[in-house]
């Protein structure tokens, strides 16, 4: 997999792209990949919702759940989208203790 950064990379050097953008989208390619591995979209219609979403909404909603066993407010990658009630469920996993949390995006 590291092969396929590396690549990307080694082409948008010589594109011309700088570093900064460069950082940008390996970084977003990372945690699209990190997100596919994980377990997985249940739901096709809440990923296009997520899609849509701007990126810094995207990330503020990752950071913005609560555990209750240890208080932490993010995920851990590998959570999952569903649809419920016509908005998007992250479930997953605490980034701290591991416990299963979820969020709802309205």
């Amino acid at each position: 997999m590291a092969d396929k950064y590396q690549e990307m990379v080694q082409q948008m050097r010589a594109d011309g792209v700088d570093e900064t953008m460069i950082a940008r989208f390996v970084a977003e390619e990372m945690r699209e990949d990190e997100f596919r591995r994980g377990r997985g979209t249940t739901d096709i219609e809440a990923a296009r919702l997520r899609k849509n979403m701007p990126e810094s909404i995207r990330q503020l909603l990752l950071g913005n759940a609560f555990c209750p066993n240890c208080g932490v407010t993010s995920f851990a990658s590998g959570y999952s989208l569903r649809m419920r009630d016509g908005f998007v469920l992250i479930e997953g996993r605490c980034a701290a203790c591991g416990s299963e949390i979820a969020r709802l995006c309205d």
